[in-house]
């Protein structure tokens, strides 16, 4: 399930071909995480701290949602998160699990969640719901500004989920995205694996593969970033509502 960077990208297909996703650990440099935080205290005019990037975060979403997705779609474009996602390693999975030399980078954006805010929680769903012409979308997620666990509700997978086709009932969110819902009772066979990561660490997996948003206990807001890749057909025709505020 957990791959060290240097593994070759044949080992990190395997994983992947049998869970549906793979950890990676010590893969995104510090360098790298510090310029991310750069741009985003310049966007939110704020210090350039962890604790002082979120404050802002969180004001900023709370006063101004359309200003807040628009913060976050900007960040999804940064020369530092597109670099990242870019990074040799990443790209030649990519380039081996799409069969293709043409990989578009899709739907890059900061993720914010914060507990008392229902439209920033996600129950069980699978990415394929939104790209219905796609034979694949490869997302890559990650921390930035802190650790991410099940005290702060980390990205919950169901392992080899991946494998079956999920029915899933079209949930609309008020100011957010529509949700594509699997049922408990449809996962009761799969482990349920918690996304532990430290910065630096990252996760990359299958658009087929189940996953919902953890439970929150420490009251502290938590934020990660995604970038997907695709081909051009996932990149041209996909199923997301043309706004939402993540």
């Amino acid at each position: 399930m957990e791959i060290r960077r240097d593994l070759k990208t044949e080992e990190q297909l395997k994983l992947y071909e049998r869970d549906g996703f793979v950890i990676l650990r010590d893969c995104i440099d510090s360098t790298s995480l510090q310029k991310i935080k750069n741009f985003a205290s310049d966007f939110l005019e704020c210090e350039n701290s962890d604790q002082s990037i979120i404050v802002a975060m969180e004001k900023l979403e709370s006063s101004n949602q359309p200003a807040f997705y628009e913060f976050c779609k900007r960040m999804g474009g940064i020369p530092p998160v597109t670099l990242i996602a870019l990074d040799s390693h990443r790209l030649s999975f990519a380039e081996s699990v799409l069969e293709t030399k043409n990989v578009h980078l899709v739907d890059s954006a900061v993720f914010f969640n914060k507990l008392s805010v229902k439209r920033l929680q996600y129950d069980w769903h699978q990415e394929n719901s939104y790209f219905p012409n796609a034979k694949e979308v490869i997302t890559l997620w990650y921390p930035w500004l802190h650790r991410v666990n099940s005290k702060n509700g980390t990205m919950v997978m169901a392992k080899g989920g991946h494998k079956m086709k999920h029915d899933a009932e079209k949930i609309p969110v008020d100011k957010g995205l529509t949700q594509m819902k699997i049922s408990n009772e449809s996962l009761s066979e799969f482990e349920k694996i918690n996304c532990d990561l430290e910065l630096g660490d990252a996760v990359i997996f299958s658009f087929n593969s189940p996953h919902k948003t953890g439970f929150n206990s420490t009251q502290v807001p938590r934020s990660t970033i995604i970038t997907r890749y695709t081909d051009k057909i996932g990149k041209y025709e996909n199923g997301w509502a043309p706004v939402s505020y993540y």
